[in-house]
Protein backbone atom coordinates (compact mmCIF):
# COMPACT_ATOMS: atom_id res chain seq x y z
CA UNK A 1 0.00 0.00 0.00
CA UNK A 2 1.25 3.98 -0.74
CA UNK A 3 -0.01 6.18 1.51
CA UNK A 4 -0.97 9.34 -0.06
CA UNK A 5 -3.64 10.51 2.21
CA UNK A 6 -0.78 12.49 4.66
CA UNK A 7 -3.92 15.44 5.05
CA UNK A 8 -6.40 13.10 6.58
CA UNK A 9 -4.06 11.94 8.87
CA UNK A 10 -0.26 11.59 9.14
CA UNK A 11 1.23 8.17 10.58
CA UNK A 12 2.56 8.82 13.75
CA UNK A 13 6.02 9.04 14.46
CA UNK A 14 8.45 6.10 15.79
CA UNK A 15 9.98 8.56 18.56
CA UNK A 16 6.31 10.11 18.88
CA UNK A 17 5.01 6.58 19.95
CA UNK A 18 7.93 5.56 22.00
CA UNK A 19 7.56 9.36 24.09
CA UNK A 20 3.78 7.99 24.59
CA UNK A 21 4.58 4.82 26.01
CA UNK A 22 7.45 5.94 28.55
CA UNK A 23 4.70 8.59 29.48
CA UNK A 24 2.11 6.01 30.43
CA UNK A 25 4.53 4.09 32.29
CA UNK A 26 6.51 7.24 34.38
CA UNK A 27 4.15 9.98 34.43
CA UNK A 28 0.65 7.69 35.03
CA UNK A 29 -1.06 10.43 37.95
CA UNK A 30 -3.03 12.71 37.56
CA UNK A 31 -1.49 16.04 36.63
CA UNK A 32 -4.28 17.74 38.59
CA UNK A 33 -3.73 15.72 42.03
CA UNK A 34 -1.02 17.56 42.79
CA UNK A 35 -1.22 16.71 46.59
CA UNK A 36 1.37 14.21 45.67
CA UNK A 37 4.72 13.45 44.16
CA UNK A 38 3.26 11.48 41.04
CA UNK A 39 0.69 14.35 40.67
CA UNK A 40 3.16 16.82 41.63
CA UNK A 41 5.59 15.03 38.76
CA UNK A 42 2.78 14.48 35.94
CA UNK A 43 1.62 18.38 36.60
CA UNK A 44 5.04 19.40 35.58
CA UNK A 45 5.65 17.40 32.52
CA UNK A 46 1.93 18.46 31.72
CA UNK A 47 3.33 22.13 31.60
CA UNK A 48 6.91 20.83 29.72
CA UNK A 49 4.99 19.77 27.04
CA UNK A 50 2.80 22.91 27.18
CA UNK A 51 6.12 25.00 26.84
CA UNK A 52 7.13 23.04 23.81
CA UNK A 53 4.22 23.15 21.97
CA UNK A 54 4.12 27.03 22.58
CA UNK A 55 7.38 27.54 20.94
CA UNK A 56 6.28 25.81 17.83
CA UNK A 57 3.98 28.06 16.97
CA UNK A 58 6.25 31.46 18.86
CA UNK A 59 3.29 31.26 21.26
CA UNK A 60 3.01 32.12 25.10
CA UNK A 61 2.76 28.84 26.92
CA UNK A 62 -0.11 30.25 29.07
CA UNK A 63 -2.38 30.85 25.56
CA UNK A 64 -1.81 27.11 25.11
CA UNK A 65 -5.24 24.98 26.09
CA UNK A 66 -4.99 21.25 25.81
CA UNK A 67 -8.19 19.57 23.78
CA UNK A 68 -8.94 16.59 21.49
CA UNK A 69 -8.43 18.46 18.64
CA UNK A 70 -9.28 21.18 15.95
CA UNK A 71 -12.84 20.08 15.75
CA UNK A 72 -13.27 20.98 19.48
CA UNK A 73 -11.44 23.69 19.66
CA UNK A 74 -13.69 25.19 16.42
CA UNK A 75 -17.08 24.61 18.08
CA UNK A 76 -15.32 26.03 21.41
CA UNK A 77 -14.68 29.13 19.44
CA UNK A 78 -17.57 30.00 17.32
CA UNK A 79 -19.89 29.05 20.59
CA UNK A 80 -18.46 30.79 23.24
CA UNK A 81 -18.21 34.05 21.31
CA UNK A 82 -21.57 34.19 20.21
CA UNK A 83 -22.45 33.98 24.23
CA UNK A 84 -20.18 36.29 25.24
CA UNK A 85 -21.40 39.09 22.77
CA UNK A 86 -24.92 38.08 22.80
CA UNK A 87 -26.15 40.22 25.54
CA UNK A 88 -24.80 42.93 23.25
CA UNK A 89 -27.56 42.23 20.89
CA UNK A 90 -27.34 40.11 17.29
CA UNK A 91 -23.77 38.45 16.66
CA UNK A 92 -22.38 38.68 13.00
CA UNK A 93 -19.73 36.04 12.40
CA UNK A 94 -17.67 36.30 9.35
CA UNK A 95 -16.66 32.43 7.87
CA UNK A 96 -15.31 31.58 4.31
CA UNK A 97 -17.72 29.00 2.03
CA UNK A 98 -14.33 26.90 2.07
CA UNK A 99 -14.20 25.80 5.63
CA UNK A 100 -13.75 22.41 7.20
CA UNK A 101 -17.15 21.32 8.13
CA UNK A 102 -17.00 21.47 11.52
CA UNK A 103 -16.81 24.77 11.09
CA UNK A 104 -19.97 25.38 8.77
CA UNK A 105 -21.91 23.23 11.14
CA UNK A 106 -21.45 24.78 14.05
CA UNK A 107 -22.43 28.31 12.29
CA UNK A 108 -25.46 26.85 10.40
CA UNK A 109 -26.63 25.37 13.73
CA UNK A 110 -26.02 28.62 15.66
CA UNK A 111 -27.52 30.72 12.41
CA UNK A 112 -30.91 28.97 13.74
CA UNK A 113 -31.11 31.40 16.41
CA UNK A 114 -32.71 35.13 15.61
CA UNK A 115 -29.46 36.80 17.20
CA UNK A 116 -26.36 35.15 15.47
CA UNK A 117 -26.08 36.00 11.53
CA UNK A 118 -23.41 34.46 9.33
CA UNK A 119 -21.64 35.67 6.23
CA UNK A 120 -20.07 33.03 4.47
CA UNK A 121 -17.18 34.84 2.09
CA UNK A 122 -16.40 33.97 -1.59
CA UNK A 123 -13.45 32.43 -2.95
CA UNK A 124 -11.59 32.95 -6.55
CA UNK A 125 -10.91 30.01 -8.58
CA UNK A 126 -7.35 29.51 -6.61
CA UNK A 127 -9.55 28.83 -3.59
CA UNK A 128 -8.41 32.14 -2.31
CA UNK A 129 -10.91 34.55 -0.04
CA UNK A 130 -11.56 37.55 -1.92
CA UNK A 131 -10.50 40.46 1.01
CA UNK A 132 -12.47 43.02 -1.22
CA UNK A 133 -15.76 40.84 -0.01
CA UNK A 134 -14.57 40.57 3.71
CA UNK A 135 -14.07 44.30 3.94
CA UNK A 136 -17.73 44.67 2.05
CA UNK A 137 -18.67 41.80 4.41
CA UNK A 138 -17.93 43.52 7.75
CA UNK A 139 -20.64 45.10 10.01
CA UNK A 140 -21.16 47.17 13.21
CA UNK A 141 -21.95 43.95 15.27
CA UNK A 142 -18.94 41.70 13.55
CA UNK A 143 -17.75 39.99 16.38
CA UNK A 144 -16.06 37.49 14.61
CA UNK A 145 -14.03 36.55 11.84
CA UNK A 146 -12.80 32.93 11.15
CA UNK A 147 -10.54 31.99 8.12
CA UNK A 148 -8.65 28.80 7.78
CA UNK A 149 -5.49 29.11 7.26
CA UNK A 150 -4.97 26.02 4.42
CA UNK A 151 -7.47 24.18 2.84
CA UNK A 152 -7.39 20.61 3.77
CA UNK A 153 -8.70 19.81 -0.45
CA UNK A 154 -6.94 21.95 -2.33
CA UNK A 155 -3.82 22.73 0.15
CA UNK A 156 -4.54 26.42 -0.55
CA UNK A 157 -2.69 28.99 1.74
CA UNK A 158 -4.96 31.92 2.97
CA UNK A 159 -3.96 35.58 3.39
CA UNK A 160 -3.62 35.30 7.20
CA UNK A 161 -1.73 38.33 7.84
CA UNK A 162 -3.69 40.83 5.36
CA UNK A 163 -7.28 38.91 7.04
CA UNK A 164 -5.48 39.44 10.77
CA UNK A 165 -4.82 43.25 10.28
CA UNK A 166 -8.68 44.14 8.58
CA UNK A 167 -9.88 42.33 11.58
CA UNK A 168 -7.59 43.98 14.31
CA UNK A 169 -8.13 47.71 12.58
CA UNK A 170 -11.82 46.91 13.33
CA UNK A 171 -11.57 45.64 16.67
CA UNK A 172 -12.76 42.19 15.16
CA UNK A 173 -11.45 38.80 17.28
CA UNK A 174 -9.61 36.84 14.51
CA UNK A 175 -9.73 33.11 14.67
CA UNK A 176 -7.66 30.60 12.53
CA UNK A 177 -8.42 27.04 12.06
CA UNK A 178 -4.77 26.01 10.93
CA UNK A 179 -4.99 22.27 11.32
CA UNK A 180 -3.78 21.86 8.03
CA UNK A 181 -0.89 24.27 8.04
CA UNK A 182 0.54 23.83 11.76
CA UNK A 183 3.24 21.10 11.13
CA UNK A 184 4.02 21.12 7.77
CA UNK A 185 4.58 25.12 7.28
CA UNK A 186 6.30 27.58 9.96
CA UNK A 187 3.10 29.25 12.23
CA UNK A 188 4.18 32.08 14.04
CA UNK A 189 1.53 33.61 16.22
CA UNK A 190 3.59 36.86 16.83
CA UNK A 191 3.59 37.35 13.01
CA UNK A 192 0.29 36.30 12.44
CA UNK A 193 -1.00 38.09 15.35
CA UNK A 194 -4.36 35.95 15.81
CA UNK A 195 -6.68 35.58 19.05
CA UNK A 196 -7.47 31.82 18.52
CA UNK A 197 -6.06 28.96 16.66
CA UNK A 198 -7.35 25.37 16.24
CA UNK A 199 -4.10 22.85 15.87
CA UNK A 200 -4.84 18.73 15.33
CA UNK A 201 -1.64 16.59 16.73
CA UNK A 202 -1.92 13.72 14.02
CA UNK A 203 -1.60 16.13 11.05
CA UNK A 204 1.80 16.25 11.65
CA UNK A 205 2.99 12.58 13.15
CA UNK A 206 1.25 12.75 16.15
CA UNK A 207 -1.57 10.94 18.09
CA UNK A 208 -5.02 11.51 17.42
CA UNK A 209 -7.93 12.54 19.62
CA UNK A 210 -5.69 15.39 20.91
CA UNK A 211 -4.71 18.88 20.25
CA UNK A 212 -4.90 22.51 21.02
CA UNK A 213 -7.06 26.08 21.31
CA UNK A 214 -4.41 28.77 21.15
CA UNK A 215 -6.35 31.73 22.52
CA UNK A 216 -5.38 35.09 24.24
CA UNK A 217 -8.61 35.80 24.90
CA UNK A 218 -9.62 33.87 27.67
CA UNK A 219 -12.23 35.52 29.47
CA UNK A 220 -14.12 34.86 26.70
CA UNK A 221 -13.56 31.08 26.71
CA UNK A 222 -14.25 31.14 30.86
CA UNK A 223 -17.13 32.91 30.10
CA UNK A 224 -19.29 29.80 28.03
CA UNK A 225 -16.62 26.93 27.84
CA UNK A 226 -17.41 23.86 25.60
CA UNK A 227 -16.81 21.24 28.42
CA UNK A 228 -17.67 21.96 32.17
CA UNK A 229 -15.97 20.04 34.95
CA UNK A 230 -13.32 19.84 37.23
CA UNK A 231 -11.58 23.18 35.87
CA UNK A 232 -8.54 21.95 34.36
CA UNK A 233 -6.68 24.01 31.78
CA UNK A 234 -7.58 26.87 33.90
CA UNK A 235 -11.12 25.77 33.82
CA UNK A 236 -11.47 26.88 29.28
CA UNK A 237 -11.21 22.84 29.09
CA UNK A 238 -12.21 20.54 31.85
CA UNK A 239 -11.20 16.71 32.00
CA UNK A 240 -8.56 14.86 32.60
CA UNK A 241 -5.33 15.21 31.18
CA UNK A 242 -4.83 12.95 28.61
CA UNK A 243 -1.26 13.35 29.52
CA UNK A 244 0.83 10.63 26.93
CA UNK A 245 -1.47 12.08 24.04
CA UNK A 246 0.01 15.58 24.97
CA UNK A 247 3.49 14.23 25.78
CA UNK A 248 3.50 12.70 22.32
CA UNK A 249 1.82 15.91 20.74
CA UNK A 250 5.04 17.80 22.22
CA UNK A 251 7.41 15.23 20.58
CA UNK A 252 5.98 16.22 17.53
CA UNK A 253 6.41 19.34 18.17
CA UNK A 254 10.40 19.19 18.79
CA UNK A 255 10.40 17.05 15.95
CA UNK A 256 9.07 19.46 13.76
CA UNK A 257 10.98 22.71 15.19
CA UNK A 258 13.95 20.27 14.23
CA UNK A 259 13.38 19.29 10.78
CA UNK A 260 10.97 21.14 8.99
CA UNK A 261 13.19 23.18 6.69
CA UNK A 262 14.79 19.73 5.72
CA UNK A 263 11.52 18.13 5.65
CA UNK A 264 9.38 21.17 3.66
CA UNK A 265 13.07 21.18 0.84
CA UNK A 266 12.08 17.52 0.49
CA UNK A 267 8.37 18.11 -0.20
CA UNK A 268 8.48 20.93 -2.73
CA UNK A 269 10.66 18.80 -4.98
CA UNK A 270 8.51 15.67 -4.54
CA UNK A 271 6.07 18.82 -4.84
CA UNK A 272 7.34 20.05 -8.48
CA UNK A 273 8.17 16.06 -9.71
CA UNK A 274 5.01 15.27 -9.40
CA UNK A 275 3.08 18.27 -11.44
CA UNK A 276 5.57 17.09 -13.98
CA UNK A 277 5.34 13.71 -14.38
CA UNK A 278 1.21 14.51 -13.73
CA UNK A 279 1.25 16.42 -16.59
CA UNK A 280 2.94 14.13 -19.03
CA UNK A 281 1.09 11.04 -17.93
CA UNK A 282 -2.16 13.48 -18.49
CA UNK A 283 -2.26 16.37 -20.51
CA UNK A 284 -5.22 17.46 -20.11
CA UNK A 285 -5.04 17.04 -16.02
CA UNK A 286 -6.93 20.02 -13.98
CA UNK A 287 -5.24 21.38 -11.09
CA UNK A 288 -7.57 23.00 -8.50
CA UNK A 289 -5.97 25.32 -6.19
CA UNK A 290 -3.39 27.78 -6.03
CA UNK A 291 0.22 25.55 -6.94
CA UNK A 292 2.74 28.46 -5.85
CA UNK A 293 0.56 29.69 -2.42
CA UNK A 294 -0.23 25.98 -1.05
CA UNK A 295 0.68 23.20 0.82
CA UNK A 296 4.16 21.83 -0.48
CA UNK A 297 2.95 18.59 0.13
CA UNK A 298 -0.66 18.84 -1.15
CA UNK A 299 -2.04 18.62 -5.08
CA UNK A 300 -6.01 18.35 -6.11
CA UNK A 301 -6.40 17.32 -9.67
CA UNK A 302 -9.15 16.42 -11.69
CA UNK A 303 -9.36 13.70 -14.64
CA UNK A 304 -12.37 14.66 -16.56
CA UNK A 305 -14.43 11.83 -17.85
CA UNK A 306 -14.14 9.42 -14.88
CA UNK A 307 -15.09 10.12 -11.30
CA UNK A 308 -12.83 9.97 -9.01
CA UNK A 309 -14.95 7.50 -6.49
CA UNK A 310 -15.12 4.84 -8.93
CA UNK A 311 -11.28 5.31 -10.11
CA UNK A 312 -10.16 5.37 -6.18
CA UNK A 313 -12.56 2.12 -5.35
CA UNK A 314 -10.88 0.42 -8.07
CA UNK A 315 -7.18 1.77 -6.26
CA UNK A 316 -8.13 1.24 -3.04
CA UNK A 317 -5.84 -1.87 -1.93
CA UNK A 318 -3.14 -0.22 -3.09
CA UNK A 319 -2.82 3.30 -3.21
CA UNK A 320 -4.41 5.78 -0.23
CA UNK A 321 -5.93 8.70 -2.07
CA UNK A 322 -8.75 11.11 -0.93
CA UNK A 323 -11.85 12.36 -3.45
CA UNK A 324 -12.58 15.97 -3.34
CA UNK A 325 -16.28 14.44 -3.14
CA UNK A 326 -18.24 14.31 0.13
CA UNK A 327 -20.70 11.62 0.32
CA UNK A 328 -23.28 14.17 1.64
CA UNK A 329 -26.23 11.11 1.82
CA UNK A 330 -26.64 8.21 -0.49
CA UNK A 331 -26.17 10.04 -3.42
CA UNK A 332 -22.30 11.38 -4.24
CA UNK A 333 -22.30 15.07 -4.23
CA UNK A 334 -19.40 17.26 -5.68
CA UNK A 335 -17.06 19.00 -2.81
CA UNK A 336 -18.36 22.33 -1.61
CA UNK A 337 -15.02 23.66 -1.35
CA UNK A 338 -14.58 23.00 -5.12
CA UNK A 339 -18.26 24.05 -5.86
CA UNK A 340 -17.23 27.57 -4.22
CA UNK A 341 -14.07 27.48 -6.39
CA UNK A 342 -16.43 28.02 -9.80
CA UNK A 343 -15.64 24.30 -10.80
CA UNK A 344 -18.50 22.40 -12.37
CA UNK A 345 -19.85 19.32 -11.38
CA UNK A 346 -17.39 16.91 -13.80
CA UNK A 347 -14.38 18.62 -12.88
CA UNK A 348 -15.54 18.50 -9.29
CA UNK A 349 -16.54 15.10 -9.04
CA UNK A 350 -13.64 13.93 -11.20
CA UNK A 351 -11.03 15.54 -8.58
CA UNK A 352 -8.42 13.90 -6.30
CA UNK A 353 -6.68 15.15 -3.64
CA UNK A 354 -2.59 13.68 -3.19
CA UNK A 355 -1.19 14.47 -0.12
CA UNK A 356 2.32 13.10 0.97
CA UNK A 357 4.75 13.34 3.50
CA UNK A 358 8.08 12.67 5.55
CA UNK A 359 7.90 9.15 4.31
CA UNK A 360 7.03 9.61 0.91
CA UNK A 361 9.78 8.64 -1.85
CA UNK A 362 10.02 9.27 -5.72
CA UNK A 363 9.61 5.84 -6.40
CA UNK A 364 6.10 5.54 -4.14
CA UNK A 365 4.64 8.81 -6.48
CA UNK A 366 6.18 6.90 -10.02
CA UNK A 367 4.48 4.01 -8.40
CA UNK A 368 0.89 5.32 -7.68
CA UNK A 369 0.91 7.88 -10.83
CA UNK A 370 1.39 4.37 -13.04
CA UNK A 371 -1.39 2.62 -10.88
CA UNK A 372 -3.49 5.85 -11.34
CA UNK A 373 -2.79 5.42 -15.29
CA UNK A 374 -3.48 1.89 -15.91
CA UNK A 375 -6.90 2.05 -13.71
CA UNK A 376 -8.46 5.46 -15.63
CA UNK A 377 -7.11 4.64 -19.32
CA UNK A 378 -9.26 1.16 -18.27
CA UNK A 379 -12.15 3.03 -16.49
CA UNK A 380 -12.62 5.87 -19.14
CA UNK A 381 -13.02 2.69 -21.83
CA UNK A 382 -16.23 2.01 -20.53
Amino acid sequence: MIYLDYNATTPIDPDVLSTMTACFHDYFANSASVSHHEGIKAYHHLEKCRATVAQMIDADPNHIIFNSGASEANNTVIRAVVDYYKPQGTVHIITSSIEHKCLINICEHLKQREDVEVTYLPVDKSGKVCIQSLKTALQPNTRLISIMAANNETGTLQPLQEISQIAHDHHILFHTDAAQWIGKLPFSVKDIKPNFVSISAHKFYGPKGVGVLYCNQQDIILNSPLVHGGGQESGMRSGTANLPGIAGMAKAAELFIALHEDNIAQQKQLKTYLLKKLRQFFPHAIVNGCEKQSLPNTINFSLPAVKSSTLLKKLKMKVALSSASACLSSEQKPSHVLTAMGLDDEISQSAIRLSFGNRTTLEDLDTALDLIYATYERLKEY
